[in-house]
């Protein structure tokens, strides 16, 4: 017997224990180090009321509250905001949301961290995401998006790959196809064969730059990986960008 999502991808997929378990070994190092660098780059006051939109469980919102922020994160899964909640130190707040939404509370730097953002089928729930965070800044606040690099990842895609977990075999292959990059995941588990998918735009520099000029963002700076080096779309991991609310 086979299992396909027929909703959204991210929906159901980010809430399956599979996902978590795929992921568990994420750098919880590389997140600590990345923010430590980054808040202090922006010198962000410790009064600063942040929001990790699609948070994930967590990881980096206990990083944000750890360095004396005052820390909100969301995120579209009922189950990763379970395991934040879990982990989470006193002070953190977490609730379900989908950034699509307006957004509750108000905040003054909101991040969009590890490519959370290009997951949707219609372009213009990416314009819909960023009214949202626009509506929910206070004057002058900013908006960090943290996306790949999307020319580096296409001319260096890895097409097939094997991972281990917990007695589960996951084989991945990725592709280009209609302006995204699919990463495909299969496995056998628990007597069922399981399918899923991952899909995320194909998001440039001026791709940016145009969706967030439209939401009345200017884009101050743009960095190019967790050690803060300026970005060059040819070399750089990541394309970090800084906004401002106009």
């Amino acid at each position: 017997m086979q299992t396909q999502n027929t909703n959204e991808w991210f929906a159901s997929w980010f809430d399956s224990p599979y996902y978590h378990l795929l992921y568990k070994n994420r750098d919880e190092n590389e997140a600590a180090d990345f923010l430590t660098l980054l808040t202090a780059h922006l010198r962000l006051p410790k009064t600063a009321h942040l929001l990790d939109l699609a948070c994930g469980a967590g990881r980096h919102s206990r990083v944000l509250h750890c360095l004396g922020y005052r820390v909100t994160g969301c995120d579209l899964s009922p189950n990763s905001i379970r395991e934040a909640q879990e982990k989470a130190t006193e002070g953190i707040d977490f609730f379900v949301h989908d950034m699509r939404d307006p957004l509750p509370g108000n905040y003054d730097v909101i991040l969009n961290l590890f490519t959370s953002f290009g997951y949707f089928d219609n372009v213009q729930d990416n314009a819909k995401v960023l009214s949202s965070v626009f509506n929910a800044l206070n004057e002058n606040g900013l908006l960090i998006i943290d996306f790949m690099n999307a020319e580096k990842v296409i001319r260096e895609l890895k097409t097939r790959q094997e991972i281990a977990r917990d007695g589960i075999t996951f084989h991945i292959k990725r592709e280009v196809s209609n302006g995204k990059i699919v990463k495909t995941i299969a496995f056998e588990a628990e007597g069922q064969s399981h399918f899923f998918q991952e899909k995320v735009q194909v998001l440039d520099l001026i791709d940016f730059q145009q969706l967030l000029g439209n939401a009345g963002f200017e884009i101050r700076e743009t960095l190019g990986n967790y050690v803060l080096e300026q970005y060059n779309p040819l070399i750089s991991d990541r394309l970090i960008l800084i906004c401002k609310k106009r």
